[in-house]
């Protein structure tokens, strides 16, 4: 996903001194990327659960980066979320996409523009049949980000929905 570029947005992928300075030091962040680091990024789940174990990840396997990463909003210089894949493909070549972006990039379109151009890298790799994603019922925007990128509902279990792509 090195040079995951669209419209108006790029992705950087993780590594092992990105995901510290988002846990640990902003100003930090700000100064290896030359980008605005808002005060709510990266949000208090990403920085408590995704962070954590995408740190864990990479000490076993540098390469697991590529899957995942910040998005940049390239005209703003300011990093606006965060997206990618929770690992990298299973057995089966399923991989599963989360993404959160800053309550005030919310609604503008960016997680469905850097969706589709994830996906799209996901499906040039040989590994990758399927991408699947979760959303509580309640997330409105999640839906619609979802069916935006040509996912489909494929079960809904209590207050969450799951969702899959195949490779076409």
């Amino acid at each position: 996903m090195a040079n995951l570029v669209t419209k108006r947005l790029r992705m950087v992928s993780w590594n092992q001194e990105l995901v510290l300075a988002a846990m640990e030091d902003k100003s930090r962040l700000s100064q290896i990327l030359g980008l605005e680091v808002p005060h709510d990024f990266p949000s208090d789940s990403v920085r408590k659960f995704v962070l954590p174990m995408t740190l864990e990840e990479l000490e076993r396997d540098p390469s697991i980066g590529q899957w995942s990463g910040m998005i940049v909003h390239v005209s703003d210089a300011i990093l606006i979320g965060t997206m990618g894949f929770k690992s990298s493909p299973d057995e089966f070549g399923n991989v599963e996409m989360g993404y959160d972006i800053i309550p005030k990039y919310q609604g503008q379109g960016y997680a469905t523009e850097m969706a589709r151009a994830l996906i799209e890298w996901a499906f040039r790799q040989p590994s990758v049949d399927c991408v699947t994603a979760k959303c509580l019922v309640t997330n409105i925007p999640s839906v619609r980000v979802l069916e935006k990128v040509g996912m489909n509902k494929v079960s809904q279990v209590e207050d969450m929905i799951y969702w899959k792509i195949d490779k076409r």
